[in-house]
């Protein structure tokens, strides 16, 4: 139905202007405002389909023929007002080459979430300036003293030209690095219509400088109606099958705003003999801005890389750590073990390991519940990372009620005094345990220390310990128990009885 509809309006177009005589005449100047009408809402019809991402450039697609329309209405205004003064026609002119900012802004921007907002924001700024630079340009040559040289009409369509063609070739270089299929099909479709427009409007543009004859507006035509049926009907297979690699994607993505401020410098060069003062204003915020886009990038990316070290950070803290307890788990504990024990037989600083277990834990879990029981461990390990353990020393959860402790550089003798301690600070918890000879809390340990004949396997003396912690417990619990040592000479923990 569109493209019947088309036809008809290209057609109807071809057939005023005939009648008419003349390219300018309002009639084929109406059907041409027609067409422009039906591509806009060709575009706009994509826009209510994407995504929400992706809509934002096709409403800007939707903007520059909309400023195409504007043109064509401005010259169907002069037409009827019998614009002698050529103010009319001047405007009609600004119009049309305004329509370069919203196609330099969705050919050069990158449409990511994670952009900061300023680089958005001094590209705004930075197109308003173009805007007004393009606006002083073209009044200035075609309203102005200088409307009279013919120079001034060849330099306005070479510049023209220049930025019709530079617009076109962004948006297939930005098709060329695009990822997705929906931005492939975009910029495919912006990148047709920007290419056969920059044709046409070169061809137009000479005609116009020797009388346009009755069939020349139907030139404007073709541009828009490509634009209505590629964007109306089903995508080519090769844009579903294209797919460029990720350094291409980055790299023409991260090029992208270099094209802007070149395109940028290159207009200010052009302009600098209208208005030097205005063009190189432009021209130099167009450097400025550029430099500040980086900065804003990278102090983003930035902040991004801190946040991730962070929680990298987080992460190693985390990671070989006892969930409910925070402490040590047995991972780290085998692989601290290992080192101390490598540790000991380089340097014959030897270390000495405590196995520990709450007595009677079971018991005091059915009786409270397991929430109670999760909170007595937590306040176990508490205890026994505090009860003057040095910093080096690595307290872990072995298992379920079962900690361990790796004293480095310790002896036998100091770590039973450290075993010692431990018991005291248990028992001074008072945590109340009916299950318990003694009313509250308890816990045996089982030690081994590290001679010049322990293997350097953490297994070995792990399993030396948690023998020791077993005689411990056969025995009355609340205890210490010493790997190696004759159940007689067995030694009490402080409190027991």
């Amino acid at each position: 139905m569109a493209v019947a509809l088309l036809i008809v309006l290209l057609a109807a177009h071809l057939v005023l202007a005939y009648v008419g005589g003349r390219a300018e005449a309002v009639a084929p100047q109406l059907a041409m405002l027609l067409v422009q009408a039906m591509a806009v809402w060709a575009v706009f019809t994509r826009y209510r389909r994407s995504p929400s991402l992706i809509r934002l450039p096709w409403l800007l697609l939707a903007v520059a023929v909309l400023m195409q329309m504007l043109w064509d209405s401005t010259n169907v205004l002069a037409t009827v007002l019998q614009d002698k003064s050529g103010d009319l026609a001047a405007l009609a002119t600004v119009l049309s080459g305004l329509y370069v900012i919203p196609c330099m802004f969705m050919s050069t921007r990158s449409f990511t979430l994670h952009e900061p907002r300023a680089v958005a924001v001094l590209d705004l700024l930075l197109l308003c300036m173009v805007a007004a630079l393009v606006y002083q340009f073209f009044t200035t040559l075609l309203s102005g003293p200088l409307a009279s040289d013919p120079t001034s009409i060849h330099v306005v369509v070479a510049l023209a030209d220049a930025i019709d063609f530079s617009l076109a070739a962004m948006a297939i270089v930005r098709l060329l690095g695009a990822r997705s299929f929906r931005w492939r099909f975009f910029y495919y479709t912006a990148g047709a219509y920007l290419l056969v427009n920059a044709v046409v409007a070169c061809i137009y543009n000479r005609i116009e400088m020797h009388g346009l004859p009755w069939w020349a507006g139907s030139l404007i035509d073709i541009p828009h109606a490509l634009l209505i049926v590629v964007a109306l009907r089903q995508p080519p297979r090769w844009l579903r099958s294209y797919h460029p690699s990720l350094a291409v994607s980055q790299t023409i993505a991260s090029f992208a705003p270099i094209l802007l401020s070149t395109m940028v410098v290159m207009l200010c060069i052009s302009t600098s003999r209208i208005n030097f003062v205005l063009s190189l204003l432009v021209g130099a915020s167009a450097v400025l801005f550029y430099g500040l886009r980086v900065a804003f990038i990278q102090s983003r990316q930035i902040d991004h890389q801190r946040a991730i070290d962070q929680s990298a950070w987080r992460l190693e803290q985390q990671v070989g750590r006892d969930p409910l307890t925070g402490i040590a788990n047995r991972a780290t504990l085998d692989k601290g073990l290992r080192e101390a024990l490598e540790e000991g037989r380089r340097t014959g600083r030897f270390c000495s390991l405590l196995m520990i277990d709450i007595d009677y834990f079971k018991q005091y879990n059915d009786s409270l519940g397991h929430i109670a029981g999760d909170a007595c461990l937590v306040q176990v390990a508490s205890a026994l990372s505090r009860s003057r353990v040095r910093g080096h020393d690595l307290v872990a959860r072995y298992g379920g009620e079962e900690f361990a402790i790796v004293l480095i550089d310790t002896s036998q003798d100091m770590a039973q005094e450290v075993a010692h301690r431990l018991i005291a600070a248990i028992e001074h918890l008072q945590i109340a345990h009916p299950a318990c000879p003694l009313g509250r809390l308890s816990i045996s340990i089982g030690l081994a220390a590290q001679t010049e004949h322990t293997p350097i396997d953490p297994v070995s003396m792990l399993a030396e310990a948690d023998h020791a912690l077993y005689r411990a417990k056969r025995n009355g619990r609340n205890r210490l128990e010493v790997a190696g040592d004759d159940p007689s000479t067995s030694l009490a923990g402080a409190g027991s009885g």
